[in-house]
């Protein structure tokens, strides 16, 4: 099933330059706001790779593709990145705040492999939500010019018995860290600590290997990333004209159980505008008809929202002069109006049921229309949606409640994917720690 292989990683020469001034958030969280201020932070922050920026005087022969492979370039051969001289494993240990608990510290352990490329058709590699072509396109573009793999992506697999988390914890005894990084402090928003361990003893990797051969992966965070690499790796092998194994078969990718005690996914909320005044006047009219409909104040609803009960689907809906408390009255009703070529898991997904029964049935925005309209948009950050409501650039907030760890694995393994925006696995894996070549 699952085939991995350790490589020889390519990372940061920590004599050479401070870590925690170069690594950053992935691309694909990193506003222009952030991308200005990871530039500015070091000269040589790994964002100049990952996310170099657009330049007005960009053309096919000098643009922000072909400035990351250069960067990429010189900086190994000045020394400041290195490539480790043989295969091996890394693991990345990431500690954290929980978003959901202030004050609590979690640790999440997360190994660094390079994982052979699958079809999602095999039923070794599992998607769990929908993809947007442009991303791929850049992703894309990035790859041809650094022929790397210049981030890792992130899956899961099932381990409950955490036997990989022993083997490593057994092997990391005797290992120091190879590079550490802690943004406490920083201007970006970030309390967080990063620390890679490199695994190259032979018993090791061999027992890594023989867990995961019979799994599967699915994967938690980059999609586009994982169909680009795909998308290569057909477009090399038609050059290579060889059944050989190649280095692009394979994709670096950073794995988690889903058993492990630091794996938490939070909500993707939904911001709208443009809601007609007629619609806005019988909003909770038409509410009414699926959900038990309570007025409240925004602090209220942020407080009543996290406050879970199994079995009960509850949504919360901002406004500028409060909120909307909302309760499913009926889990029937709301199957009713979902697809039913789609699994049972996806019609019990809470955007699913949002989507359906508030911003189609309510609002007048359908599934077709969330793929082209600037209506609706998204945030993780519940702050952001206050505040977008409150200034009045949105009318509306939807707040929704946590997703599970269940839910992903549930949908991805009944051939099916959650919509786009469904889950925000936290936190995300730091890019410029571990790259990995594709030559």
């Amino acid at each position: 099933m699952a085939k991995i292989i350790p490589f020889s990683g390519i990372h940061y020469n920590p004599a050479e330059v401070p870590v925690s001034s170069v690594v950053g958030p992935p691309y694909d969280v990193i506003s222009p706001a952030q991308q200005e201020a990871l530039y500015r932070l070091h000269q040589n922050n790994f964002v100049r790779i990952m996310l170099n920026k657009i330049e007005d005087s960009d053309s096919d022969e000098d643009n922000r593709y072909t400035r990351s492979a250069a960067t990429l370039k010189e900086w190994l051969a000045s020394g400041l990145l290195v490539q480790d001289s043989e295969p091996a494993l890394y693991e990345y240990a990431q500690s954290f705040e929980h978003p959901l608990h202030d004050g609590e510290i979690v640790w999440r352990t997360t190994l660094f492999v390079a994982l052979k490329l699958e079809p999602y058709e095999n039923g070794v590699v599992l998607p769990h939500e929908e993809t947007h072509p442009k991303a791929k396109a850049d992703r894309l573009l990035l790859m041809r010019a650094t022929e790397a793999n210049p981030e890792p992506i992130y899956g899961l697999y099932e381990d409950p018995t955490q036997a990989v988390a022993r083997t490593l914890q057994a092997a990391r005894a005797n290992t120091e860290p190879l590079l550490s990084a802690s943004f406490a402090g920083r201007t970006l928003p970030d309390s967080e600590q990063h620390v890679i361990y490199r695994h190259s003893d032979p018993r090791v990797i061999e027992n890594v290997q023989q867990f995961l051969d019979p799994r599967r992966v699915w994967i938690a965070d980059g999609h586009h990333r994982y169909e680009t690499a795909l998308n290569y790796q057909r477009e090399r092998a038609a050059e290579d004209h060889s059944t050989a194994p190649h280095a692009y078969d394979y994709l670096l990718i950073g794995l988690s159980a889903f058993e492990d005690p630091g794996l938490i996914v939070l909500p993707t909320h939904r911001l709208v505008k443009n809601v007609s005044q007629a619609r806005l006047d019988e909003i909770v009219p038409q509410l009414d008809r699926y959900f038990e409909v309570e007025c409240s104040t925004v602090d209220a609803a942020r407080s009543w929202i996290k406050e879970e009960i199994a079995g009960i689907k509850r949504f919360a809906i901002l406004h500028s002069g409060g909120s909307y408390l909302l309760t499913l009255r009926d889990l029937a009703v709301a199957d009713a109006a979902l697809d039913q070529t789609h699994c049972p898991a996806w019609r019990t997904l809470d955007v699913t049921i949002l989507q359906a029964l508030v911003l189609d049935r309510t609002l007048g925005i359908s599934w077709q229309d969330l793929a082209h309209t600037p209506d609706v948009a998204y945030t993780r950050d519940e702050e952001e949606a206050v505040h977008k409501v409150a200034s009045g650039e949105f009318q509306l907030a939807c707040l929704l409640q946590n997703p599970t760890v269940t839910e992903v694995r549930d949908v991805a393994s009944a051939g099916d994917k959650m919509p786009q925006k469904s889950t925000f696995f936290y936190p995300k894996l730091w890019s410029g720690l571990v790259l990995r070549s594709v030559k």
